[in-house]
């Protein structure tokens, strides 16, 4: 517990770590030194439980050395049995109390455990989100980009419409400028070409007016004169 604790505080700088880490960085740090605590009375468990087996070895030898003498003329133990006895009860004792010290050590740390492992599951669970939020993040700073681009071409296909909506807007001027001229031109060209018609009608008019005249004064003398070489012949047959 503690080597996994350790190995976890030097995996990088404490300054790169979020939050939530440093959180259970120090909680885990807690439990270690609390682990720290239990692990003396475990040492002390461990002496005391050489000492009891060294002091039972030495019982057996004294037992062995003083079997010849181990009972008193009345019947009753002797003063060193019962003295080995007594400490034999209060190291016995003395054990089960540290077998119970270890066991209630052992409860917690087992409950240490499961609460350390209760927490790699939140740690897990947290990465998880984590790594689910920053993948929704790329995604949507991908998307952010996407638009952008989209947007940025969208404005150099506006400025390219714009500028020929505004080319086609002075050739759509000019070209109105050279119609109303063309206009202009052409009503003076009908104007002057009517003024000539209408001047080479009357010329016309004025021409046939002369020679519908001088066909009528043609005539007129023709008539006179048929009538005068009429007049004539009846004048020489009367004679």
């Amino acid at each position: 517990m503690s080597t996994l604790i350790t190995t976890q505080g030097q995996a990088g700088p404490s300054n790169s770590h979020p939050e939530w880490q440093n959180v259970i960085k120090s909680r885990m740090m807690a439990q270690q030194a609390e682990g720290e605590v239990y692990r003396e009375i475990i040492d002390q468990y461990r002496r005391l439980a050489k000492t009891a087996r060294e002091l039972r070895i030495r019982n057996r030898a004294l037992l062995r050395s003083g079997a010849g003498s181990s009972n008193a003329p009345d019947g009753q133990p002797s003063p060193l049995l019962a003295h080995l006895d007594k400490q034999l009860s209060e190291h016995r004792a003395e054990i089960s109390q540290l077998y119970r010290t270890q066991a209630a050590a052992q409860n917690k740390q087992l409950a240490l455990s499961d609460a350390l492992r209760d927490r790699d599951d939140e740690v897990r669970g947290l990465r998880e989100e984590v790594r689910e939020l920053r993948e929704a993040r790329d995604k949507a700073l991908s998307r952010e980009r996407d638009w952008e681009e989209r947007w940025r071409v969208r404005g150099k296909d506006m400025e390219a419409l714009n500028d020929e909506l505004l080319s086609l807007n002075l050739e759509l001027t000019a070209l109105s400028q050279r119609n109303s001229a063309l206009q202009g031109d052409n009503a003076a060209l009908l104007q002057r070409w009517l003024d000539k018609m209408n001047l080479t009608a009357e010329e016309m008019n004025d021409e046939f007016e002369k020679e519908a005249k001088e066909s009528k004064k043609g005539k007129e003398k023709e008539l006179l004169g048929t009538e005068g070489e009429k007049e004539d012949f009846r004048d020489g047959g009367n004679a």
